[in-house]
């Protein structure tokens, strides 16, 4: 079974989404540049360009069997993260399948959307984009 969590400030607030996304594509790319030499063109490897990831999926306003949490709901789960961005903190997404952990990133809120269905539940979309630390020595 896979879980999704996230958190800000070091765990000083955990959100386990009541549903998991149907998909979760991480998305990584590098920053390669082509070159025209003399008698050949080189493709040069340059940086590491950031992870993203983009969750799709809803929070419920009535209970399901299949949910992981039931902690929130519907746009009780919309304040608390719209209250973390307002924090300008970056979180931490975590990911585990089976107890184990398969993603532990820092990331940023890129961009947060949601709509309420007919159902009343709240559909939404949530960028997240790897957040690198500055260490200052």
């Amino acid at each position: 079974m896979v879980k999704v969590y996230l958190s800000i400030n070091n765990n000083e607030e955990i959100l386990l989404l009541p549903v998991t996304p149907p998909e979760l594509e991480i998305k990584e790319s590098w920053t390669n540049t082509e070159v025209e030499g003399m008698y050949q063109n080189l493709n040069l490897i340059l940086n590491k360009n950031l992870s993203s990831i983009e969750l799709n999926s809803f929070f419920p306003v009535r209970d399901y069997p299949f949910l992981h949490n039931r902690d929130l709901w519907g746009m009780e789960y919309v304040e608390k993260i719209k209250t973390w961005q307002e924090r300008r903190f970056s979180i931490r997404l975590v990911v585990t399948q089976e107890g184990k952990t398969i993603i532990n990133m820092p990331a940023t809120i890129d961009s947060f959307s949601y709509s309420i269905g007919k159902d009343k539940d709240v559909y939404y979309s949530l960028s997240l984009k790897q957040f690198t630390f500055i260490k200052v020595e």
